[in-house]
This record gives C-alpha cells, sequence and structure tokens, in this order.
C-alpha cells in the first residue's frame, strides 16, 4: 500500500482548518521564524542538521539489502548476513567479501540497532501550545495553529502507530521526510517498500548520534511532537490551497514543505526527493 500523503492532507484540513475557517488566510501557510525557534529549542537541532549525508548512505545500504531480498528471499539475506557477522568477527556494519555473489547474496553483517530514537509516552507534553505561541500573531491565529498541531500529532501519530513507528523519533522524521518532499517535489507518494528503507536509514542514522541516547523520555515525546507538526501544518495548508484550486497558495506550500527540510536538514530540499533508488535529488 502507498503512504496517503495527500489523503492524509485532506483529513487534516477537514479536521484542523474548516472548523476554524474564519480565522483562515492565505498568507498563514508562509514561512514563519517562528518554526524555527520551535525546532531550535531542541539541543539536538544542531545534530539533525548533519544527518543528511548519513541518512543518504544508509539509505542506499537498506534498498540495497531489499533488492537481495527480492531476489534471494528474506530467509537467505539474513542466513547470510548472521554467517557474516560470524565470519567477520568484527563490529556491526564490516564488509564480508569472503563468498562470491554466485553463491548467494553478498551481503554486510547486520548492524544491531540501539532504537536511540524510542520512548515511553509521558503525559503533559503541550507541542500544539507551543506552536500555537511561537506562530500565531493573535487569539485567532493561536487557536488555529494549536487546533492544526494537535490535529497532526494526532493523525500522524496514527499513521506511526500502522507502521510500527509510534513513540520512535525516526518514525516522526521518517513521516516528516515523505510528507515535505512529497509536497515540496510535487512527486507521486512512495511505496511502502521506499518508505521502510527511510525509516530503516533514518534509526541507523539516529543511533549514530550518542546525545538521542541521553534524551528525557518526554523530550524525546517532545522532538516526535514537533516533527509531526512540521509534518501536519504544510499538509493543511497544502490541501486547502488544493481545495481552492489557487496556485499561488500551492506554491507557498510547497515552499513552505521545503523551508521546513531544509531548517531540519541544512540542505536543499531538491536532495530529498524520493525515488526508488533512494534520494534522487544529486549530491
Amino acid at each position: 500500500m502507498k503512504y496517503k500523503i495527500l489523503a492524509i492532507a485532506t483529513i487534516l484540513f477537514a479536521a484542523a482548518v474548516s472548523s476554524a475557517a474564519q480565522t483562515y488566510n492565505s498568507n498563514s501557510g508562509g514561512w514563519n521564524t517562528g518554526y524555527g525557534t520551535v525546532y531550535g529549542s531542541f539541543g539536538l537541532a544542531m545534530a539533525t542538521q548533519n544527518m543528511y549525508n548519513t541518512v543518504q548512505m544508509n539509505m542506499q545500504r537498506s534498498i540495497m539489502r531489499q533488492a537481495m531480498i527480492r531476489k534471494w528471499g528474506k530467509a537467505a539475506v539474513e542466513k547470510a548476513e548472521r554467517n557474516a557477522a560470524n565470519r567477520s568477527g568484527q563490529r556491526s556494519g564490516s564488509v564480508s567479501t569472503s563468498s562470491p555473489a554466485s553463491a548467494g547474496p553478498l551481503v554486510e553483517a547486520p548492524r544491531v540497532p540501539k532504537y536511540y530514537g524510542r520512548f515511553t509516552a509521558t503525559p503533559g507534553v503541550d507541542t500544539a501550545s507551543v506552536f500555537a505561541n511561537a506562530l500565531g500573531d493573535n487569539a485567532q491565529e493561536r487557536e488555529l495553529y494549536k487546533k492544526i498541531v494537535a490535529e497532526s500529532i494526532t493523525l500522524l501519530n496514527a499513521e506511526a502507530a500502522k507502521k510500527g513507528w509510534k513513540n520512535d523519533i525516526a518514525g516522526a522524521m521518517t513521516i516528516f521526510i515523505l510528507s515535505n518532499s512529497v509536497i515540496y517535489n510535487n512527486t507521486d507518494d512512495p511505496g511502502d517498500e521506499t518508505a521502510n528503507a527511510l525509516y530503516d536509514a533514518v534509526q541507523a542514522s539516529i543511533d549514530d548520534i550518542p546525545e538521542f541516547a541521553k534524551l528525557l523520555n518526554k523530550d524525546k515525546q517532545a522532538l516526535y511532537n514537533t516533527l509531526l507538526a512540521l509534518s501536519g501544518i504544510p499538509l493543511t495548508f497544502y490541501a486547502d490551497a488544493q481545495q481552492r484550486n489557487d496556485p499561488e497558495a500551492l506554491a507557498t506550500a510547497r515552499k513552505l514543505a521545503g523551508e521546513m527540510l531544509k531548517m531540519v536538514f541544512k540542505t536543499e530540499p531538491e536532495k530529498l526527493r524520493l525515488t526508488t533508488n533512494g534520494f534522487g535529488g544529486g549530491h
């Protein structure tokens, strides 16, 4: 099943914007320095800005592994990975070259996940109010943003749960990349295989950042919620622009999605265009 990015956007729009339509104006979907203020409040903002190259490399590995599974079958690939780990006697991720490709899949020893991005949900993390206060210029705008963010977190958290990504920063960051990349680059929704490869790549990249392991559960949840909000806000404004058939508003929503990607990863959003072979926007 493909990721239904635009369907999610439509649901978000119906839930968050239509009920507060009187507060909406066509400029609300534009870039606001408050986004950077909220995201920059996390000590890990600088760490995630350096993740693009690592995610790109890990995604290539993940896609290659999935290609081998298609060719040889999952059981054969997992057996080859176990054999590679036993032969190498080295740290996870070392490459085994002791058997020719003709004899079966040539694989790396499997990485041992640390799951630094996972957390136990903590009550009382009010991300919606944080965004509302940072983005809204008046009471009506603050109420609108609070509703959009709250609905974004609820809906996208449910989507994360369907994929086994709930309460996992890697899951929220995967959704963040998927949704904003589709909007900005105007591409089709990636299939499940690409989405899963991206999740594996993001999770491996987070495991390479020791700072994530030190975060308290409440701080992990706040970052998780923030990434879902930074996914849902562009989706909402994009759906609204589509419904109104407003080219200027569509362009604004796309620009907003691009700015979100640039803010988090400090790279041009074109580089995060997803294809079946990984990121297809160049280096």
